[in-house]
């Protein structure tokens, strides 16, 4: 099997010099996670833009969305594979860079598709698309894990609760009066 035969032909762009709050408008309208970044003169692809640049290069660093062009921070180094490479070849790519998403490209460099881990898990045979899912979520959960055997809570004291839910909440607009754990800064 092909990249070609599993792809998505429903690409979504957005200009490199359209504002950030432009494409967090994009993606909320068409409920979406990424866009393709396309440099209109010539014509190639930029960089894509994801939900989490836009979090962690826009709000994370207290950019104004209005004034902060989609280029500026878009991941540039996009995963790319042809559209005739294998889907064997393509989950090697996505298990070794741990990329949910590769953009295929044409015979002249341009986006033809995108093949998410959705489309692998949904098209390629099931044990080698979990694999491949595995080896990109691994990303995903931090890295390695203490096994839940070998990890020794510590019973909180009533104290301890208290405390906890006399603490000012991070949350915006509201409250919260329940129990809670306070990340380190």
């Amino acid at each position: 099997m092909k990249s070609r035969d599993i792809m998505s032909l429903e690409l979504q762009w957005i200009s490199s010099q359209a504002t950030a709050q432009q494409a967090a408008q994009v993606m909320r309208d068409r409920s979406m996670g990424m866009l393709l970044v396309i440099d209109l003169s010539p014509v190639r692809l930029a960089g894509v833009l994801t939900d989490r640049d836009l979090a962690t290069r826009v709000c994370a660093e207290n950019k104004s969305a209005g004034a902060t062009k989609v280029i500026d921070v878009a991941s540039k180094g996009v995963f790319t594979c042809r559209d005739d490479d294998s889907i064997a070849d393509l989950e090697k790519l996505m298990r070794e860079q741990e990329k949910s998403r590769v953009v295929v490209l044409d015979d002249r460099g341009l986006p033809a598709g995108v093949i998410s881990l959705t489309d692998i898990i949904e098209r390629d045979r099931p044990g080698r698309a979990i694999k491949t899912a595995r080896a990109v979520l691994a990303r995903e959960a931090g890295g390695p894990h203490t096994p839940l055997d070998q990890i020794k809570l510590t019973p909180s004291t009533r104290r301890d609760e208290d405390r906890a839910e006399r603490q000012q909440s991070s949350m915006i607009g509201g409250s919260w009066t329940g129990s809670m754990s306070e990340f380190p800064t």
